[in-house]
């Protein structure tokens, strides 16, 4: 007797739900199933054939920011950057407004005597991978007694 209740308690609600459940699943099927949905299998090649591929040499500016301790200065003319060029590979459409990397900040404030540092590059444009992710720059800091 518990089972039959079970059944046929709000028997109607249960059948229209089972017929709406049924009909957008066959919705949903359908629609899927349809050309606009499928995803086209596009191999490596007609990918990269959309695209004229480039090799471009950028060069790579240190960024400063803060001042020098009193009494010293940087020798901003005698700035080393090695490598000073990084080639970076692309779309060309990509390539053509990079016009120059830039190292992570140097704190001018941080420095009384010459220093090499080993800083990592960076682009405004986020989707440029660069292979060399780091450069070495010579960091000249003279006493200002000493330039005059």
């Amino acid at each position: 007797m518990r089972i039959t209740n079970l059944i046929f308690n709000n028997f109607w609600p249960k059948v229209i739900s089972l017929a709406l459940a049924a009909a957008t699943w066959f919705y949903v099927f359908d629609l899927v199933n349809t050309d606009s949905f499928l995803q086209k299998k596009e191999t490596m090649e007609d990918m990269l054939a959309r695209y004229d591929f480039v090799v471009k040499d950028v060069p790579v500016k240190p960024v400063f920011t803060g001042r020098s301790p009193r009494g010293y200065r940087v020798a901003f003319e005698k700035v080393l950057v090695k490598p000073n060029n990084i080639s970076v590979f692309g779309p060309e459409d990509m390539l053509q407004d990079v016009t120059e990397l830039r190292t992570n900040k140097i704190d001018l404030g941080e420095y009384t005597r010459s220093t090499h540092l080993r800083l990592g590059i960076s682009s405004d444009n986020k989707l440029l991978q660069i292979p060399d992710d780091a450069v070495d720059v010579y960091v000249p800091v003279v006493p200002v007694e000493a330039s005059k």
